[in-house]
């Protein structure tokens, strides 16, 4: 359960905070709702409480925590020959469910595997379309772990994926 002021991550929405908790009543029920302010779009969602979980909603994580995982990116990056021996379409299901997990060690993953193909050869369209949205939201995550800007919490993320 979360707290009015809790920064949260949405898999595949992006980073917001719980602005308030109420009741609504829906098809004849009362529920528990959150309403969370997405801030990369100033967008504003109304989810039930019983939805969370099954989204994979979580807090933003730590700053100890986000700062080991940057610290030893490296251990992120799946094996380079496995990489190279998959087609987009096995990488593209598998990042999808990274994604959809929600966890920063998964968005990790996907940032570092993506890269490391990128470097050997060019990502398709949909390739670059995830890593463009991963990245956004973990930048995004940073800037609120560390309360720095987007452009300092993008270029901490690429300072460590460049490791």
């Amino acid at each position: 359960m979360f707290s009015i002021g809790d920064k949260v991550v949405y898999p595949s929405q992006g980073v917001g905070v719980i602005e308030s908790i109420g009741e609504m009543v829906f098809k004849g029920e009362k529920q528990k709702y959150y309403k969370i302010h997405i801030f990369n779009n100033n967008m504003k969602l109304t989810l039930p409480v019983i939805r969370v979980e099954d989204l994979n909603i979580r807090l933003i994580s730590d700053a100890e925590t986000l700062d080991n995982a940057l610290k030893n990116i490296e251990e992120f990056t799946n094996d380079l020959d496995a990489l190279n021996k998959s087609d987009f379409k096995e990488r593209a299901s598998i990042n999808t469910q990274k994604i959809k997990s929600g966890t920063l060690t998964d968005y990790l993953e996907v940032i570092c595997n993506l890269t490391k193909v990128k470097e050997q050869h060019s990502l398709n369209s949909s390739e670059k379309d995830t890593l463009r949205k991963t990245m956004k939201i973990l930048v995004e995550e940073i800037s609120q772990v560390k309360n720095v800007s987007d452009s300092d919490a993008n270029n901490l993320l690429n300072s460590a994926i460049n490791f």
